[in-house]
């Protein structure tokens, strides 16, 4: 199941959003380099066609397409993001909370 919102998994319901997006963190940082590797090209993938819409419109129509990519940026790679550090989230929940 795809995950969109930190507030949806269940190990992390009970911690702050700052709480949780530190732990998502530390989750992303055990991750193996062939799946750092993998996580940033699927997100270069799913942004590209934004970037290629900037190179097309210039002066102010460019300014909408800026907005939408501002607020698209993390509406499209957080989910890609939570759905990597799944993987760690145990370790990195344990080691979060003998840090704090």
């Amino acid at each position: 199941m795809l995950v969109f919102f930190s507030s949806q998994i269940n190990a992390l319901k009970h911690l702050k959003i700052r709480d949780r997006q530190a732990v998502i963190a530390i989750s992303l940082s055990m991750l193996s380099p062939v799946n750092k590797v993998l996580l940033r090209i699927i997100k270069l993938l799913l942004l590209s066609p934004l970037f290629l819409i900037f190179a097309v419109f210039e002066g102010w129509l460019l300014i909408p397409f800026l907005l939408l990519g501002g607020l698209c940026y993390p509406l499209l790679t957080t989910p890609i993001e939570i759905n990597f550090a799944k993987k760690h989230l145990c370790e990195a929940l344990t080691q979060y909370t003998k840090g704090a």
